[in-house]
């Protein structure tokens, strides 16, 4: 079983952040930058949290083909957060993609006695849909809070940096050229 759908469930762990992004998309739908949900098709929690890992699965396979295998395996640990579902994914990656073998524990979202948390990308589902689509550049769902990077020191800047270059402000290729090892 991969790591994203190992983590699907399990984690009882709420963000803080989990408010702000959603009535950020709240927002975002209201305003014409998200596509407003189509109310003809229900989709229950089991339905909602098989999208949120297929999103993470896509997001994951996208970060493996754009960035450069020393590039990736730079990139630190990260989980990442889907409000709708609560569906959690972790990140864990090496010089040859994401490990699918990680067994994290739950996520620390407050520092431990030693000042130590994790990274967390706190993101809507609905801004996911878009951005792995190409049409929401990642920086831009930063800027409008529908997805926040909550991470210590220079993690933050690493991890949106990555995510940039995944899904950059002009519309991207699904063909992707990567160094050569």
């Amino acid at each position: 079983m991969c790591t994203i759908c190992a983590l699907t469930i399990e984690f009882a762990v709420e963000h803080p952040e989990a408010l702000a992004v959603a009535v950020a998309t709240r927002q975002a739908i209201e305003t014409g930058l998200l596509p407003e949900l189509d109310l003809r098709v229900e989709t229950d929690m089991t339905q909602s949290r098989h999208n949120a890992t297929v999103l993470l699965t896509t997001m994951q396979q996208r970060l493996e083909q754009v960035l450069p295998a020393s590039r990736l395996a730079a990139l630190p640990d990260f989980y990442v957060l889907m409000i709708e579902s609560r569906t959690w994914g972790y990140f864990h990656p090496t010089r040859d993609g994401f490990d699918a073998n990680a067994n994290p524990a739950p996520p620390r979202i407050v520092p431990d006695e030693n000042g130590m948390r994790d990274n967390i990308l706190v993101m809507s589902q609905a801004a996911a849909e878009e951005l792995v689509r190409g049409r929401l550049p990642f920086d831009n769902a930063m800027q409008v809070g529908v997805a926040v990077i909550d991470a210590p020191g220079a993690n933050a800047q690493t991890i949106r940096s990555a995510l940039t270059m995944a899904y950059p402000l002009d519309q991207f290729s699904d063909f992707v050229c990567t160094e050569v090892a």
